[in-house]
């Protein structure tokens, strides 16, 4: 039987989402503190592939980029320019698409080795791509039609 031998980390990188720009939405938004004790908001995007298959990829808006750009695609300028944004306000979020790109396996300070991943290295909007808007939830239960 003749194979080509892989590594690893080779495996690894295989089962990720090649590097290019998806379609996500933000399913888990949580302010934390970081070990140097600066606000950010971790992130779980629900991201597709070009087959419709769902994949869970884990970030945070840490960086300064990151976030302005994600504010800029999902139009929370406003919001941004306030420079205090509620953990809730990400929620749902779907707007312009996201940047994958895949870390390698590295060292990990404390022992042993981080696995390979997937990271968002951007959130951008696409030339001519336009906002999703978000369904509005009904609330029956304050209905002013309803006569007493």
């Amino acid at each position: 039987m003749r194979f080509t031998p892989v590594t690893e980390s080779e495996l690894q990188v295989a089962k990720l989402l090649p590097e290019g720009i998806y379609s996500y939405e933000v399913k888990v938004s949580e302010e934390k503190l970081s070990e140097a004790g600066n606000d950010y908001i971790s992130l779980r995007l629900k991201v597709w592939d070009e087959d419709g298959k769902e994949h869970i990829i884990f970030t945070n808006l840490a960086l300064k980029h990151l976030l302005k750009h994600f504010c800029d695609v999902n139009d929370m300028q406003e919001e941004y320019k306030s420079g205090n944004i509620p953990q809730e306000q990400f929620l749902n979020k779907c707007g312009g698409s996201v940047c994958i790109g895949i870390e390698g396996e590295k060292p990990n300070p404390k022992g042993g080795t981080f696995r390979a991943k997937n990271i968002v290295k951007d959130y951008v909007k696409l030339p001519g791509s336009k906002l999703k808007p978000l369904p509005k939830p009904k609330d029956d239960f304050l209905n002013d039609e309803i006569p007493f």
